[in-house]
């Protein structure tokens, strides 16, 4: 069928005894019938396919409310689709990010910690530091190799 496009229950029925209207009463008059029965044949004619294009509309109406509803949800869906793709991407990229620095995220040990040792005492004065002591393989060796 085809769509309606406005609700087809706010039509007002025309008057078929107009002058508008003569040849449509004129084509059905004879013998047996009068203008007036045609014109009445004319009103129930239209009355009749206008209650048949309201029942189309409101079936329309609520096809369009299920094609609506399915739509939300489907959209729903996929925003949660979305969301967990994204979700998983970010722990995924934490979780390089961890694999990549893995002594930055290392808990600190809990060990003495001497007043101060050679290296941090030249840091105060000013003085050169050989880089060897701050990079991953200078820390690991001054984890492995604790010295006060």
């Amino acid at each position: 069928m085809d769509r309606l496009h406005s609700d087809p229950s706010f039509l007002v029925c025309p008057d078929f005894m107009t002058e508008w209207y003569r040849v449509s009463r004129t084509s059905m008059v004879n013998a047996n019938i009068m203008e007036a029965q045609a014109a009445e044949t004319l009103r129930n004619i239209w009355i009749t396919t206008n209650e048949d294009l309201c029942l189309q509309w409101h079936q329309q109406v609520i096809e369009d409310e299920h094609l609506n509803a399915e739509r939300h949800h489907l959209a729903k869906e996929e925003a949660e689709r979305q969301k967990a793709v994204l979700e998983l991407e970010e722990a995924t990229t934490r979780a390089d990010k961890r694999k990549k620095n893995c002594f930055k995220h290392l808990p600190i040990p809990v060990q003495p910690h001497p007043l101060i040792n050679d290296e941090e005492a030249l840091l105060d004065k000013g003085h050169y530091v050989e880089l060897y002591y701050w990079t991953n393989h200078g820390l690991n060796d001054a984890m492995i190799n604790y010295r006060t």
